[in-house]
This record gives structure tokens, sequence and C-alpha cells, in this order.
């Protein structure tokens, strides 16, 4: 009778431990359940082109995924201007990828670069809408002489060639046939000038030369 309390003991220590056990396992499933929502299965980009460099987000868990990452992917494509990021929960990702505006096309070693809005170069299929860079490779001469061009009214579309020289001036040469020769100086008045010499006809189809100061030369080419 000594024994009957102890062996009470052992007993109900020993459901303990089995209850333990078998709700230790239960948890465990939930948990692991739990987890299992929360991986990532969609990843949602409109441009399926793009679609393969983000499938390494599938299988992880969306509370840890780093928008640096994806990020870091982004920026290998310079032909995208703007980006979105969202996760959508419990297990889907949406990329939102914006391609940069076309505004012009360059050579380089030989090979087709298209320009964009962003100022930056990529591969692309020519186009004979694209006013064609010649005389330098260096973008920021190249994006600064964009932004002045995109300030005024001349449809880039009517642009055949923007030639720069070593003088540091440029040459907008038209579709049809008209050039305007700029001075290195006081460039975006010299715009305007041009913008407002333009709009006569008689002006057309000829070599307008701005680069003495206050003095136009117009001339057949």
């Amino acid at each position: 009778m000594i024994h009957q309390p102890t062996d009470k003991i052992k007993k109900i220590f020993v459901y303990i431990l089995i209850f333990l056990f078998v709700s230790t396992i239960f948890n465990f499933q939930i948990l692991n359940s739990f987890f299992k929502l929360f991986k990532i299965n969609k990843i949602e980009i409109k441009n399926i082109a793009y679609q393969r460099e983000f499938n390494f987000f599938v299988g992880q868990n969306i509370f840890n995924i780093n928008k640096k990452d994806a990020i870091s992917v982004i920026k290998k494509f310079p032909n995208i201007e703007k980006y979105k990021i969202n996760k959508i929960y419990p297990n889907q990702i949406r990329i939102s990828l914006f391609e940069t505006k076309p505004i012009g096309k360059i050579f380089k070693n030989n090979e087709l670069f298209i320009i964009g809005s962003n100022g930056k170069i990529f591969k692309g299929k020519d186009s004979k809408n694209l006013p064609l860079i010649e005389g330098t490779l260096e973008m920021n001469k190249i994006n600064n002489f964009f932004k002045k061009i995109q300030l005024s009214t001349f449809n880039l579309n009517k642009i055949k060639k923007l030639v720069y020289y070593p003088s540091n001036r440029w040459d907008i040469i038209f579709k049809d046939k008209t050039i305007v020769k700029l001075p290195s100086e006081q460039l975006t008045t010299n715009i305007k000038r041009a913008e407002i010499l333009l709009r006569t006809k008689e002006f057309k189809s000829k070599v307008i030369d701005l680069r003495i100061k206050d003095r136009l030369i117009l001339y057949n080419e």
C-alpha cells in the first residue's frame, strides 16, 4: 500500500508526458501549416519578359522578402524607368514595371542603342521616328541637350539627326531637310529663336545659322 501513491504519480507523469508530446506534434503541424500559408506561390508581372528574373522569390516567406533584392534585379534593365512592388498577403507579389520612353538612338561600337527619357541607353529595335545622335557618346552632353529640346515645341519624330561638334555646339537636322545650326552659348535662347523662325514657311528646307551672336544667316545647303 505504501507504493500506490508513487505508482499513481508515475502514471500521472507518464500521461502528462504523452499529452505534451502529442500536443507538441499537433502544435508543430499547425505552425508548419501556418508558415506554408505565407510561402510565395505566385509573382504577378504584366510583362512576362521579366517574369523569369523574379522567380527566385517563389517559395520564400512573404515576411522575409527584401525589396532591395527586387530592386537589384530591376537595375539590370536600363529601359525600366519606374517600378512598384506590392505584397499581396498571404502569398503573392505584384511587380509593376514601367518602361522608359524612347527619345533617340545612337551607335556605340557599331551596335545600335536606344536612348530613353530616363537618360539611359539600352539595346532595342531601330525606329525611323527616333532622331540619331552623332558626334558624341557622352550621355551627360546628350541628356542635357535632349532636356532643352523637350522643353521646346520641336517634335522629335520630325528630327532626323542631332549632331554634336567638338566646339560644344549642336546642329538639328530635320527630316524635311531644314538644318538649324546652334551656337555653343545661350542654347535655350537660340532654340526659342529657331522655334519662332520655323513657324514661317520661308525658313523650311533651309539652313538656319545662329552661330554668330545677334545674327541670322539663311542659305540653301
